[in-house]
Order: structure tokens, then sequence, then C-alpha cells
């Protein structure tokens, strides 16, 4: 049967071991011998000789590790009653044959290699010996070195291990110097040295099947030129001294599985290469940090590869950071020598774009190897990720918004479709990724009011910003839509899946609240700055009036107002028909509240300085007064209307608790009052009342307690009755405390007359009704 040389050379390798097996187990056998003929036993215990021979003959059968323990056993029979615990012990033994047989070597030789350079060094510095010289005292050492590593290779293959790879070590650094330091070789030449000295180092890991050959000689390469000198000084030669070095690791850790070889490669090659990078003498050399980092991150990157595709390793903890930490630095070092060379604005995207791509193929070679881990789905977020940082690199801020909503809701429905819980993850990134930049696209449509000018102003509706917040509103929609009809039921999803469904609607309704909210402010912002600016011969507008038109402000607010009212009337009429959510009907709940506080305050307050403003004949000319300045409080009594009654329709509604719908009442109860009262104060103005403030609004709240008692009386309704003892007291307080001392005695006694008959006919109606009310004693 032939046989060919790869088998040919394993079987030469299992051959070699169980030689060095052979050797050591006739050493233990004469080692045993030894000892047995040393014992001295007393004549009358001695032993057949017989026996002693059958024993040899049993030990000779044992294996090596319980020859050990045999010889072990007959010290310690023979000086049982002097030796100490330490000296019974096992571990002391192994300890010591650690020590002495492998670790001390590694040392010595990192110890000789070390003093190379040291000597080497100190010789260059001092001018002692000519370069010539003393590149041929290196390589004779490294020759002494493969001298005794061969001559000792049958006896003491570990041994000969070490010396075999500290040689390679030093070869490497010769060369490295002879070419770097000396010019004693041109480049074709050392380039030759280096890769046979590559190849024969990988030729003797292989031969001798130790991993510390190729730590000598490939990763222990990395710190020489720093013993001889400073490796800055020609970064070309020593990165491509490293691509040589990195490309037998990439054979070796495939071939043999030496992952710890690999790391420590791994790590060397990124120490030095940003050391480099992020130091004075960098000087912007753009083609050679691209070319270097290209070359070291596909090397280590095709050595991962290899474990996964060709070995068919499975996934393993280590394996992530590494990946991460890969790609991390490579895209780091990408972007900063870019923007350092401000490039980044032209080639950022394409270079983030590159970083998807070859994250892409690499998932589709794992997606074809039918790989069965987890290593696909982190490639496949690796080149997300990429297209993700090349959209906000190549775009502005608004067709970033539009492509990162689209990507969000394509990996939302995708993971959601394919039951893929990575991409539900990755899709929640990038919806709040979205949501900030639509946010910070909100505020770039706004105006330096402060200032004196502007530069630039936005068209309401037919800008980008608009565009881009409908995309996204559009995305976010599907998005919603996709999370109703596609529901994991995995155990391990579901506490991620409660985060998702509380801010995922919150930041949805922010957006579609606030993309046109943002586009109303920016309508009367607009009419501001035609109002009070005036264009240059540059296309800025400078301010013409020192003081803005605050009545602009004033519209301004009333129209956010009613415009916040109505879409919470819509959210709630849409959550009653179709979502029923009780989550969002207690929102809307919440919202109906805060809207009604700013329109009783902000807004009756806006209305109000529009009718001063219209009473007002010294105005600047910046001021248009007409008699929208007065019919505006009736448009937004309208859209508060339309709030009261979606909020009692369709969301108190939907309450199991009663006790919504008595504070809905009261607030209702009080809102009444409050509007009541402003229209008084309004129509008192307009009439040229100078007070404003006094008996008139006494009478009223006397009123409107009157009716709102009766009204309580008639419907059986205790919290509108308590509501309106309370405006009684405040009535009261206000008689006593402001209108008596700005009232003459007429209107005192109409004041005091008509308030205290309300109140006498108040207390009729509770004794006359006092059982409807309180019941039968």
């Amino acid at each position: 049967m032939p046989i060919n040389k790869s088998d040919k050379t394993e079987l030469l390798q299992k051959l070699n071991e169980l030689l060095e097996k052979q050797s050591q187990f006739q050493q233990a056998i004469n080692k045993l011998q030894r000892e047995i003929t040393q014992l001295k036993f007393e004549e009358t215990e001695a032993e057949p000789a017989p026996v002693v021979e059958k024993e040899v003959q049993e030990v000779a059968e044992t294996k090596p590790k319980e020859i050990e323990q045999i010889i072990r056993k007959h010290k310690a029979e023979q000086h049982s009653p002097q030796a100490s615990p330490w000296q019974r012990s096992a571990i002391s033994s192994e300890v010591e044959q650690f020590i002495g047989t492998n670790l001390i070597n590694k040392i010595g030789m990192a110890v000789v290699i070390i003093g190379v350079g040291i000597g080497t060094k100190y010789a260059i510095d001092n001018n002692l010996i000519s370069p010539l010289v003393r590149i041929i005292l290196g390589y004779l050492v490294g020759a002494i070195l493969t001298f005794f590593a061969v001559r000792l290779k049958k006896e003491y293959f570990n041994f000969s291990a070490v010396l075999i790879s500290g040689a390679m070590a030093i070869h490497y650094f010769i060369t490295y110097a002879a070419y770097s330091y000396y010019s004693l070789y041109p480049n074709s030449v050392a380039f030759i040295l280096m890769v046979l000295f590559t190849v024969i180092t990988v030729a003797l890991a292989l031969y001798y099947n130790r991993q510390v050959i190729a730590h000598f000689g490939l990763v222990g390469a990395y710190l020489v030129p720093f013993l001889v000198g400073d490796p800055d000084a020609s970064v070309v030669v020593l990165f491509t001294y490293m691509v040589i070095i990195n490309s037998g690791i990439l054979f070796i850790s495939t071939k043999k599985r030496w992952k710890p070889l690999n790391y420590l490669a791994f790590l060397a090659t990124w120490v030095i290469f940003l050391s480099w990078f992020v130091s004075k003498d960098y000087n912007n050399e753009l083609g050679t940090a691209l070319t270097f980092s290209v070359l070291f991150f596909l090397t280590f990157y095709l050595v991962f590869l290899s474990y996964k595709l060709l070995l068919k390793e499975q996934a393993q903890i280590d394996d992530i950071p590494y990946l991460l930490l890969n790609t991390a630095i490579f895209f780091f070092i990408g972007i900063t020598a870019l923007n350092m060379s401000n490039l980044n604005d032209s080639y950022g995207g394409l270079f983030s774009l590159i970083n998807a791509v070859v994250h892409g193929f690499t998932a589709y070679l794992i997606y074809k190897a039918d790989v069965k881990n987890n290593l696909f789905f982190w490639t496949v977020g690796f080149v997300i990720t990429f297209v993700t940082i090349a959209i906000g690199l190549q775009f502005n801020d608004y067709y970033s918004a539009i492509l990162w909503s689209l990507e969000a809701a394509f990996l939302f429905w995708f993971g959601r479709s394919k039951r893929i819980e990575l991409f539900d993850y990755l899709s929640f990134a990038l919806i709040t990724t979205t949501f900030i930049i639509t946010v910070s696209n909100w505020v770039s449509v706004s105006y330096p009011f402060y200032g004196n000018s502007i530069s630039e102003i936005f068209k309401p509706v037919f800008n980008l910003d608009f565009l881009a917040s409908v995309i996204v509103i559009l995305s976010f929609s599907f998005i919603y839509y996709t999370s109703r009809k596609l529901v994991p039921t995995k155990e391990r999803i579901l506490g991620w899946l409660n985060t998702f469904n509380i801010l995922f609607p919150i930041s949805f309704l922010i957006v579609l609240f606030f993309t046109f909210y943002t586009e109303i402010d920016l309508y009367w912002n607009n009419i501001q700055v035609y109002t009070s600016y005036q264009p240059n011969n540059d296309g800025e507008w400078v301010k013409v009036y020192k003081q803005l038109n605050q009545d602009i402000f004033d519209f301004k607010t009333i129209w956010l107002i009613n415009y916040s009212m109505l879409f919470t009337s819509v959210l709630a009429f849409v959550n009653f028909k179709w979502l029923k959510n009780t989550v969002l009907n207690a929102v809307v709940f919440v919202m109906s509240g805060f809207m009604i506080l700013i329109f009783l305050g902000s807004g009756l307050a806006a209305v109000g300085f529009l009718r001063e403003s219209y009473l007002n004949t010294d105005l600047p000319a910046n001021y248009d007064i007409n008699r929208f300045h007065l019919l505006i409080r009736y448009v937004a009594y309208s859209f508060f209307a339309i709030l009261f009654y979606s909020t009692y329709r369709f969301s108190v509604s939907l309450f199991p608790n009663k006790n919504f719908i008595k504070v809905f009442e009261i607030i209702l109860s009080v809102s009444i009052i409050w509007i009541c009262s402003s229209e008084l104060i309004d129509w008192l103005s307009l009439s040229g009342s100078t007070e404003v403030y006094k008996h008139g609004l006494s009478i009223l709240w006397g009123v409107l307690s009157f009716i709102l008692v009766g009204y309580g009386i008639w419907k059986q309704k205790k919290h509108l009755r308590i509501t309106s003892i309370v405006l009684f007291a405040g009535t009261l307080i206000k008689l006593f405390v402001y209108d008596l001392t700005n009232l003459d005695t007429i209107q005192k006694t109409i004041v005091f007359l008509s308030i205290g008959a309300i109140l006498l006919i108040v207390s009729f109606i509770y004794n006359k009704y006092r059982e409807v009310i309180f019941g039968k004693d």
C-alpha cells in the first residue's frame, strides 16, 4: 500500500515519540536497579534473589509514572525514621522536575537571546568591532546553538527543542540587524533570508511538535528589533518583517491548533503597531498605516476563520473578544488615519463599507460551511454595524435618519420573521440611534433670535427635516405593526420584550408628536423673520427692529397648544378604536391633564397678551394688529372642548375605577370657572373698565359656585358639591382680603348682598334637600 509524504512524516513523528518514551523508561529502570543494590537489608530480613529478579521484571512491565512511584516508595521505606513530610511528598518532586527539566531551559534561552542583543548593542554603541564581524558572530552563536540542539535531540528532546527555537530567534535578529542597521544586504536578499528562516522555523516546529519553538522563533522575534535600536527608524522594514512572521503563524496555528501562539502574536503585533501609530513619528503616513493594518487585520482574521471553518472548532468564550478587538483596532486605525489626513469626509464611509463587505463575505463563507454556532450571527452583526457607520459618515443627518430608520425596520422584520434574537437587539440599537439623530434634526431648523442675523431660512414642510421625520414615522409604524403581529415566545427574550414594549412606543410617540410640532414652530418663526428681519446682499437676514414682535410668539404659543390638544384627542380616539392599550390609555389621561394645565396657564395668558396688544395704540411698525387677536381665543376654546370630549369619551370610560370620572369632573368644573373668569376679564377690558379683577370676579365666582352646588345636589355628586364649597371659600377670602380695600361703599354693598344672597340660597337648598343629599336619619 503506497504511503504519501504526510503519512510518512506522521508515522516518523509517532516513532520518535515512542523512542523518547523508551529512553525515559530505560533510564527509570536503571535508576531503580541502582536504588535496589544500594539498599542494605539485614540478613534476617533478606529476600531470596529470585524474588528481587521477579520484582525487577514486574517493574519493567509497569508505566514510567508507576516506576517513579515505586522509587519514591523504596526511598521512603529506607529513610522512614528520618524522612520529613516535605521529603515524602510527591508534589515536591514533580515541581522540581518541572523547574529543572522544563522551566529553567526556557528561561536560560531567553537570557541567552537577551544577552546576545545587549552584547550586540554594546558593541554597536562603543564601535568595538566592525558591523560585518558583529553579524558573523551573531550567526555563529545561532549555529552553535543549532549544533548542540541536533546533538542532544535524541536523548534530550525537550531541551533540544528549546535550543533550536532560540537559534532561530537569533537568526531572525541577525538578519534584521544586517539589513536595517548596517545595510549589508539588499532588500531582496534580506527578504529571502527572512522568508527562509520562517520556513525553517515552521518546519522545525512541526517536526519537533513543540509550540515553544514557534514562540521563540516567531513571537519572540517581535521583540528583537527593540534590543538593538529604534524600531521606528524604518517602519516599513519592521512591519514587513512582522508580516512575514505572521504568515508563519497563520500556517502553524492552523496546522497544530496552537492558539496561545496566535494570541501572543496578536498582542505583540498590535501593541507595536499602535505604539508607532500614536507616536510623534507617525507623520501622517497614511499609506503605510493602511497597508500594514490591512495585512495584520487579515492575517489574524484568517487565523481565526481557519479554526472555525477548516478545523470545525466550536465557539469558545475567547472567540468574541478576539474578534471584537481585531475588528475594532483595525477600524480605529483606519478612521483615525483618514481623519488625520483630512480625508474622513471623503473616504470614511467607503472605508466603513469595505469593512462591511469583508465581514459580509466572511458571513457568506460561514453560511456555506454550515457552521452550527453563533459566529455567523456575530459576523452579520459586524456587517450591520459597519453599514450603519458608513451611512453616518457618508451622508448628512437628514439622509442618515432616513436610511437608519429603513434599516431598523428591515432588521426588525427579518429578525422577528426568522426568529433571530440578535436582529431584535440590533434593530433597537438602530431605533435608538435614529431617534437621537431625529431629535438633533429638529434642533437644526431653529433660528438664533438672540443674534443680529440669521444665515438660512427653512421652508415649513418642504424641508429635509420634515421628510426625514415622516419616513422615520412610517418606519416606526411598520416596526410597531410587526411587533404586534410577530411576538417571540422564547422565555429568555420575554424580559427584553417587556422593556421594548415600553421604550419603543414612547420613542414612537415623541417622534410622531414633535415632527408636526416642529413644523408649526418653524412656520411662526419664519413669520417672525419676515416681520423683523430683512435680507442683505450676502443672503443673510439682518435684524432691523430692536424689539421682536411678541404677538407672533404669542400666536405660536397658542397654536402649539392647540396642536398638542388635538394630538392628545386623536391619540385617545385611536387607542379607543384600535389599539385598546391600557398603558397608553393611562398615558393619554396624564397627557390630557398636562395639556389642560398648560392651556389654563400659558394658553389663556397668551390670548390675554394679544388682547392687550389689540388695545395698545403705541406699538412698533413690525406689529400688525387685527381682529384675530381677539377671535383666536375662541378657536383655542374649540380645541380645548375637543380635548375634554375625547378624554371623557375615549379615555376615562376605559378605566374600571370610577374615581377617574370624579377627578375628570372636578377638573372640568375648575376649567369652566377658569375660562369664564378669563372671558369676564376680557370683556371688561374691552369695555374700558378699570376694575377688571374686583367685584365682577367675586360675583361671577359666587354664581358659578351656586350653579355647581345645585348640579351636585341634582346629580348626587358629592365631589362637585365639595368643589363648590371650596370655590365659595375662595370667593369669601377674595371678598374680604382684596375687594374691601379697592371698592367704594356702593360697590361693596352690591358685592356683599349678592354673595350673601347666594350663600343663603345655597344653605336653603341644602336644608330642603337634606334627605336627598345625606339620606334619612
